[in-house]
């Protein structure tokens, strides 16, 4: 099986030096049933740290997600819910839809509307700005965020 890679954690599921049996892994959240999850990479959570209202994750596993941008196949590795979970705070029934390349590729199109919107806000824009602005809205549009093509035509 092939997964999309992610730059710190790979494409394979990462061992751990715990041992959990099967059983203490489903029971360890309700998701786990019904994921496809790799028992040799488990390790054990500290449920003091997360946000949960009733039922805590109290393992980790690696577990294979389907991206529902790409449709390929990715991991939702142990360390990065240990890391999502424990210390950005997620709520532990989250999980991740999205492979790393997609989340990235929303990530950059985020920052770039964001940048858009400054620039077009900005009221005096010097001839370099209204060239990025023009930049930044044909790449928005060829993303199809922008539909307009007026918006296309910065001038002042």
């Amino acid at each position: 099986m092939e997964y999309v890679n992610h730059p710190k954690y790979g494409n394979v599921p990462l061992a751990s030096d715990e041992e959990h049996s099967l059983e203490e892994i489903t029971n360890a959240h309700w998701r786990y049933s019904s994921l496809q999850f790799f028992p040799q990479t488990a390790i054990k959570a500290d449920t003091s740290l997360q946000n949960f209202r009733m039922c805590p994750r109290r393992i980790y596993v690696d577990i294979e997600e389907t991206c529902t941008v790409c449709s390929r196949l990715f991991i939702f590795f142990a360390r990065e819910q240990q890391y999502w979970f424990e210390y950005l705070k997620f709520y532990v029934d989250s999980h991740c839809s999205e492979c790393f390349e997609c989340r990235q590729v929303f990530k950059r199109t985020k920052s770039m509307q964001a940048h858009y919107q400054r620039l077009r806000e900005t009221a005096d824009r010097t001839p370099e700005q209204d060239a990025e602005l023009e930049d930044l809205a044909l790449a928005l549009y060829q993303l199809g965020i922008i539909k307009d093509e007026k918006l296309l035509r910065v001038g002042k």
